[in-house]
């Protein structure tokens, strides 16, 4: 049994996909409980706070198609390489993940095989359709991420994640600029350390992608998270050329 994904509007005329690794909160019960108290749910250890109800709101204002994994990333990360020690966390913030702690080999396999694998082969079936449709499709990444870390403040409001070429990213910091926001250029997070579904889904395409995080303060409401679909959906509609070729 896999715990398959969520794509949003998998018919949207726009011309990208939309992916957000880190949306899910589920914590499967045939992989045993992760053994944290309840209130670790409401952190972003868990999950990117705030960036589901942004993504949907985006896949309605874009008609984009939007992928949403389902599982939390204390599960299994569905952005990191599998030999990476961060796949399955151990422990958060100095505190032991009790479910993750000691797993054999046979466990591990069947959370990437219930999972990881099936979110990307998802990835895979919906952007093969999206190239095919399109002849310059963008692939967007959507994160949130937190405002405190490591006892500092981050000052950005949002930042891009890159690694193989600015083609997205830079233009898209140009599109936003103008909004009196304090943004980042691969900060908080380089892609430059590695970014697992930007670069197993789109290095060497030629094909313009990066990910894009949102302080998860600025996604606390509602009207927050409306605000982030505005700016994102009129920065992401400047950047993209219509023109379906199939």
């Amino acid at each position: 049994m896999i715990e398959a994904p969520v794509l949003l509007n998998p018919e949207g005329r726009f011309p990208g996909l939309i992916v957000v690794d880190h949306a899910g909160t589920a914590t499967p019960a045939r992989f045993g409980a992760l053994g944290l108290a309840e209130n670790w749910r409401h952190t972003h250890h868990f999950c990117d706070l705030g960036v589901a109800p942004l993504a949907q709101a985006l896949a309605q204002r874009l008609d984009a198609p939007v992928l949403l994994g389902t599982v939390s990333r204390l599960v299994i990360d569905l952005n990191r390489w599998l030999d990476d020690p961060r796949s399955i966390l151990t422990q958060v913030e100095g505190v032991p993940v009790p479910g993750n702690v000691t797993l054999d080999p046979a466990t591990r396999r069947a959370r990437q095989d219930a999972i990881f694998w099936p979110y990307h082969a998802a990835i895979t079936s919906v952007w093969d359709r999206v190239t095919r449709r399109h002849r310059d499709p963008l692939f967007f990444a959507l994160h949130s991420c937190t405002r405190q870390f490591g006892g500092q403040r981050r000052p950005w409001d949002g930042g891009t994640i890159w690694n193989e070429a600015p083609t997205l990213a830079h233009p898209l910091l140009e599109a936003l600029g103008t909004l009196g926001l304090t943004l980042g250029d691969n900060q908080p997070y380089s892609g430059r350390e590695g970014a697992y579904t930007l670069d197993r889904h789109t290095w060497g395409s030629g094909y313009r992608a990066c990910g894009f995080e949102v302080s998860n303060d600025l996604l606390e409401t509602p009207q927050g998270q409306a605000d982030w679909a505005n700016r994102l959906g009129d920065a992401l509609s400047t950047l993209t050329q219509t023109g379906a070729v199939a």
